[in-house]
This record gives structure tokens, C-alpha cells and sequence, in this order.
């Protein structure tokens, strides 16, 4: 059966559009939470968030917690998490993504593109006390991330995409790219070494070095990045990790099935 339009537009969209935006609101919250408080964070009134709770409830991607009354998280969620977790590839690469951790002393993270950004999906915590968090979902820029940067350099159309007409750069910290200029010449320097840096360019008192994960025709659809305190990377120490990442990048897609695409 088709879905019903009226004047363009799907009938239901708008409900479907919200119950997504409460289920990405448990997921960045890491808790539970009551219809009042998702009311307020997604600015909708509270008996239509009580519906759409309510169906998620009854779908089983959210629960309620009996003593508080609160909801969080269900098991459809979790099961289409470790769905998605399995589609990915993730079970595949996350002892590749353990070993760099490992010979580096590092976090590690895996990312994939998503539309106009990168989105974190695995993560290797470092052992050291002093460690920069950047848990699973969190939303890298591409052109203030080595992540991000080296998805620009090995995928042409996202670079065109991204940096078409494009004269300045939005400045997240002062060592940002702040021309299309500049970020260029940084991506053609990738290009040539086969991995990228973020010289605090996304935080400061962070420093990272990235490698993209290649699909046959040689285009990222994803990339492994090494976070570190700048203390623990001084630019000495670029040119010891970017072949170490690059390596365990090359090693990951070859560990992926063929015609996989994250």
C-alpha cells in the first residue's frame, strides 16, 4: 500500500520526524528521563509526547522505569543497535581498532560519514588518566578534524560538495582552517602522505592523526583517527602515528567483506 499524501506531503511524516528526534534525545542523554523533561527539550506539549512515548513503549524501544516513572532505552533499541553494529563491520574491525589503541597508548575512534559530517561509531578508550572523551554519536566537522579532513581528501565529491563556492571556513578554535584556500593545500598534503592531523584545530589541548578507510575505487567512506593530549603528541610524534594509523586503516578495509559500504 502506498503512503497517503496530502498537498506533497507524507501523512504521519511529521509524527514519525518526532518520535526519531525522542529517540536520539535518550541516546545523547545516556539516561533516563521523564515525559515532561523530553517535552521540554524538543519543545513539543506534553500529551503528544505522551503518545509518542507511549508507541515507542509499546514497540519496545523504550521502557519504563516503575519506581520513578521515568523511561529510558529498550530492548528493540538494543537490538537494532547490535543489528546495525553487526551491518556495519564493527565486530570485524574492533580488534584492529584494539591493537592500534594498544601500540599507541591512545584513543582511537572509527568514523563514517554522514551527509555533511562525520559521526563516531566505535571508540577505543585510552588508558592514560589524561584522555580526551568523544563517545560513539558524537558529530565531527570535516574541515576542523583530522577525521573529517582526511574524508575530504580521499572522497572528490564530498570535497566539491562540501567546499563548493566556499571562500571562508567557520573558526571552531583559532588553529581552525579559516580559508577553502588553506584546507586545501592541507588536503593535497594528505593526499600525498596518506594520512591527515588536527593540530587543535577542533579542540585545544587535543591533537589527532587520521587515515581514511577506502571502498575498491579507492574512495573513504569512513577513517580511523588517534586522539591524544598535545602534551603526549609533539609534532615529532605526527610522523610516528600517521604510518601506524594508515596501516591499521588499510588492514580494517581489508577486512571487510567485498562491496561493503559503511
Amino acid at each position: 500500500m502506498s503512503p497517503k499524501i496530502e498537498d506533497g506531503r507524507v501523512v504521519g511524516a511529521q509524527t514519525v520526524a518526532r518520535a526519531f528526534a525522542v529517540l536520539r534525545l535518550f541516546r545523547d542523554q545516556g539516561g533516563d528521563l521523564g515525559v515532561g523533561a523530553v517535552a521540554k527539550e524538543l519543545g513539543l506539549n506534553l500529551s503528544t509526547t505522551h503518545r509518542i512515548v507511549r508507541a515507542l513503549v509499546a514497540e519496545g524501544f523504550l521502557a519504563q522505569n516503575e519506581d520513578n516513572e521515568r523511561y529510558y532505552l529498550g530492548t528493540g533499541a538494543l537490538l537494532l543497535g547490535q543489528a546495525a553494529h553487526s551491518n556495519f563491520g564493527l565486530d570485524v574491525v574492533y580488534p584492529a581498532l584494539q591493537a592500534l589503541a594498544a601500540s599507541t597508548g591512545e584513543s582511537v575512534n572509527l568514523g563514517v560519514l554522514a551527509g555533511e559530517i562525520a559521526v563516531v561509531v566505535e571508540r577505543i578508550e585510552s588508558v592514560q588518566p589524561l584522555r580526551f572523551t568523544q563517545p560513539p554519536g558524537t558529530r565531527v566537522p570535516l574541515h576542523a578534524s583530522s577525521m573529517g579532513k582526511v574524508l575530504l581528501a580521499f572522497n572528490a565529491d564530498v570535497e566539491r560538495r562540501t567546499l563548493k563556492g566556499v571562500n571562508r571556513l567557520d573558526r571552531i578554535t583559532p588553529k581552525t582552517h579559516a580559508t577553502a584556500a588553506s584546507l586545501r593545500a592541507d588536503l593535497a598534503m594528505t593526499r600525498a602522505r596518506g594520512w591527515s592531523t588536527d593540530d587543535e584545530e577542533s579542540s585545544l589541548g587535543v591533537r589527532c592523526v587520521a587515515a581514511p578507510i577506502c571502498d575498491s575505487a579507492g574512495v573513504a567512506r569512513a577513517a580511523i583517527a588517534v586522539q591524544a593530549p598535545a602534551v603526549r603528541m609533539p609534532d615529532a610524534r605526527f610522523d610516528e602515528l600517521g604510518p601506524q594509523v594508515a596501516t591499521a586503516a588499510k588492514e580494517i578495509s581489508t577486512l571487510l567483506p567485498p562491496g561493503h559500504s559503511f
